[in-house]
C-alpha cells in the first residue's frame, strides 16, 4: 500500500502546476493507459508491441 501510494505521488508530483483540469485528466489518463499497455491487459493487441499497441490507439 505504501508503495503504491509512492508511485502515485511520484507521478503526480510534477502535474501540481497544471492550470487546467482537463489536460491533467488527459495525462493521467495517459499514464493509466501506459501502464496498462505494459501490463499486457489492454483488449485487441493483436501481437503487438507496446509502442505499436499505443500508436493505434493515438491514431
Amino acid at each position: 500500500m505504501i508503495l503504491s501510494n509512492r508511485n502515485i505521488k511520484r507521478i503526480t508530483r510534477p502535474m501540481l502546476d497544471f492550470k487546467n483540469f482537463h489536460s491533467a485528466q488527459k495525462t493521467l489518463a495517459g499514464i493509466e493507459i501506459m501502464k496498462m499497455i505494459k501490463k499486457g491487459q489492454m483488449f485487441g493487441g493483436d501481437g503487438l508491441s507496446p509502442a505499436g499497441q499505443f500508436y493505434s490507439l493515438a491514431a
